[in-house]
């Protein structure tokens, strides 16, 4: 099964967020636009938050995984 790019509409307003891991958005991404990235980089972060936007959320947010300062620990969507 292909992965989905998330949408508000699978969240609710007790859970208002949705996670995606790294190497999904990254693949997501990749497939949306021809793109053959293996990471998460800033076309691709600019890309995901231009897109959640025009699908309705209000905010993408890339954590840093623990204890790094550059990998992200996946991407949130808040509604």
């Amino acid at each position: 099964m292909a992965k989905q790019f998330p949408t508000p509409q699978e969240v609710t307003d007790l859970q208002p967020v949705a996670w995606r891991s790294t190497d999904d958005m990254v693949q997501i991404a990749n497939e949306m636009n021809n793109w053959t990235y293996s990471n998460l980089c800033q076309t691709n972060k600019d890309w995901i938050v231009g897109h959640a936007i025009s699908l309705g959320w209000s905010g993408v947010y890339f954590p840093l995984a623990y204890p790094s300062k550059t990998q992200s620990a996946g991407v949130v969507f808040k509604k």
